[in-house]
């Protein structure tokens, strides 16, 4: 016989279960709520509510509910599994671990569990020891999907991407419907630089569930990185209005309207973002990078130190703060951040056998400094021009160079040896980076304003073989053409950054320039196929190719001290340009490199040169 007491808390009972199954936890919550308010410590009602709590993410209200159920249903593993779900959600990973595992104990064969107290010892950190479990667990249930996805998950963390992608290709052949692992296999190709397939899976992961927000900025994220911004704007677009709270979606929109130049814009959803996670220390830096590319100086590096309050140990925080100080002519401040340049922190990972110094002695007369090359070529003859402050001073230079700008600075009166870019570092008084050099001067010398560029006369045979090349080509005024600088994200090793990177489209550059006289040189390093073609065509005059300079610095040098005008984007050849004592029009995408400076005509580390900059609005 039911007593009808029983009968009415198994009616509420199967009224929250009823809503529960279609997703309306609100109402289930309310009729398991009833139950309690006839029987207040029934175990069962006390569980499901502790369920539907979690749902609703109310976890400090599940936690007391399911507590109380345990006690109850002590030798239960689905209540204890619940338990430890809610410890979980709580970030109290040391009390889920345990209780999954009197669960686990309680069903030895509910994988489950197992996979709860992995994932507890990887939220504490405890990486490896969650890796040696999920391997068990793999041997054990080696056709559970779960199984291999969390491992994959485990080994991506270790900072081992090539086995997480064999375990999430693995989960994905005995589920492919997990979305999940796709999506978390996308992120894995990517952080790879493989974003053609990270794309692919991000796709699909979108093709099997359309409203799965976290796919859609990551697929975002990845067509910024194949260079594809106003559709990675239109995909950002689509997960703000399935998830207008996400804070990242508004950070990737940003960054493609910034990419495309439109930095108001861009403003404008970093601000967003900060709305949305005011404590967040990337976010705040990125809002405070926004603020001064859009010439807010003093509010971005308010922003800056409140980042810095929030994350004082963040890398990728003082980079972004010392380029935007050097960009504003700030250079006290600028070289103390520059310190924290990606160029060097992989050089002393890679050789933290070498004594690097970041100083110089206090008195230069007659001391050995080594130098040695870093970034790329540009950078070399940029930072050289530090260089004859410690000849001038009397110590002796050597610089170890890179292998295609040797024979050039072999003829730098203020560099003693040149070296090899592989040969050993030799014995000197200090051992420094490039990069480090304009720091130490001025804790040295008190204040270094920016000095010249180095001076690389060509040589006279480059002279005389560049002139006939010329006069084949056509009749003055000569100008050479870039429009592309700098390494593409896909394949820069350390990971993909646009900053590194600058182009502007053949088509608006070539109509610019139809009615600008002379004979067109292509200088573009590794012209993709068809480019000269398309500009020759939209110019409606020959453009010949010279590209293969590139790979001849020398002869690249003598051309440029030749040509009457050189036009294009910040390339190696826009500092072979300054160094041959000549000057150029440099076309500024926005926001600008450090070295253009952040606005005006003209830059201090080029005297002479014409800069024309893409205004904020993205407009050239």
């Amino acid at each position: 016989m039911v007593l009808p007491e029983e009968q009415l808390i198994r009616g509420h009972l199967e009224s929250g279960l009823r809503a529960q199954a279609q997703d309306d936890l609100e109402a289930a919550a309310g009729a398991y709520r009833q139950a309690l308010l006839v029987a207040p410590g029934h175990p069962g009602a006390l569980n499901l509510m502790g369920t539907a709590l979690l749902g609703l993410g109310r976890a400090e209200e599940a936690v007391d509910c399911l507590q109380r159920a345990a006690r109850g249903l002590r030798e239960n593993p689905g209540v204890l599994g619940n338990l430890a779900q809610a410890y979980f959600a709580l970030g109290q990973y040391e009390q889920a671990r345990e209780t999954f595992r009197k669960a686990s104990r309680l069903d030895p064969r509910a994988v489950q569990f197992q996979l709860g107290v992995a994932n507890s010892l990887a939220m504490q950190g405890k990486l490896s020891d969650a890796e040696i479990l999920l391997r068990r667990q793999a041997d054990r249930f080696p056709s559970e999907a779960l199984v291999w996805h969390n491992l994959g998950n485990v080994l991506r963390d270790l900072a081992r991407p090539a086995e997480a992608v064999d375990c999430y290709r693995k989960a994905l052949s005995l589920d492919p419907r997990q979305v999940d692992a796709r999506n978390n296999l996308g992120g894995v190709l990517q952080a790879l630089g493989k974003f053609d397939a990270a794309e692919r899976e991000y796709r699909a992961c979108i093709a099997m569930a359309p409203d799965y927000a976290l796919a859609k900025y990551n697929l975002a994220s990845v067509i910024i990185d194949l260079g594809r911004f106003s559709e990675a704007e239109a995909v950002c677009r689509e997960a703000i209005e399935l998830a207008p709270e996400m804070t990242v979606a508004h950070t990737f929109l940003g960054a493609a309207l910034g990419h495309q130049g439109r930095l108001v814009e861009a403003l404008a959803c970093h601000r967003a973002a900060l709305n949305f996670a005011p404590d967040d220390p990337k976010v705040v830096e990125t809002y405070a990078t926004a603020l001064m590319e859009n010439g807010e100086v003093e509010e971005g590096l308010r922003w800056f130190s409140r980042a810095l309050e929030l994350k004082p140990d963040s890398v990728s925080l003082h980079q972004q703060l010392g380029t935007a100080l050097l960009a504003h002519g700030r250079y006290t401040e600028g070289w103390a951040e520059y310190l924290h340049r990606p160029a060097f922190i992989r050089f002393r990972e890679k050789y933290s056998s070498l004594a690097l110094s970041r100083t110089l002695p206090p008195e230069l007369n007659g001391k050995h400094i080594c130098l040695l090359r870093e970034q790329g070529l540009g950078d070399e003859i940029f930072f050289l021009r530090f260089a004859p402050q410690l000849a001038a001073s009397g110590a002796r230079v050597t610089y170890r160079a890179s292998h295609k700008i040797r024979s050039l600075l072999g003829r730098l009166a203020c560099i003693e040896q040149i070296l090899e870019e592989t040969a050993p570092v030799p014995a000197a008084d200090t051992v420094m980076m490039l990069g480090d050099l304009p720091h130490a001067l001025h804790d040295f010398a008190g204040s270094v304003p920016p000095p010249p560029t180095l001076e690389l006369p060509p040589l006279a045979a480059c002279l005389a073989s560049m002139r006939e090349r010329l006069a084949a080509a056509g009749s003055p005024p000569y100008v050479g053409l870039t429009w592309k600088g700098g390494t593409p994200p896909r394949e820069q090793l350390a990971g993909p950054s646009w900053s590194l990177y600058k182009e502007i489209g053949i088509q608006p550059f070539a109509e610019a320039l139809r009615d600008f006289p002379g004979t067109f040189i292509a200088l573009q390093r590794h012209p993709q196929p068809g480019e000269i073609e398309t500009f020759a065509r939209v110019l409606g005059r020959p453009v010949h190719d010279f590209s293969a300079l590139n790979e001849d610095l020398e002869g690249m040098l003598a051309l440029l001290a030749l040509i009457d005008e050189y036009i294009g984007v910040s390339n190696t050849n826009m500092h072979l340009r300054a160094a041959a004592g000549k000057t150029a029009h440099v076309l500024v995408p926005c926001p600008a490199e450090w070295r253009w400076m952040a606005a005006g005509e003209s830059s201090p580390w080029f005297p002479g040169f014409s800069i024309y900059r893409q205004a904020l609005d993205g407009d050239w």
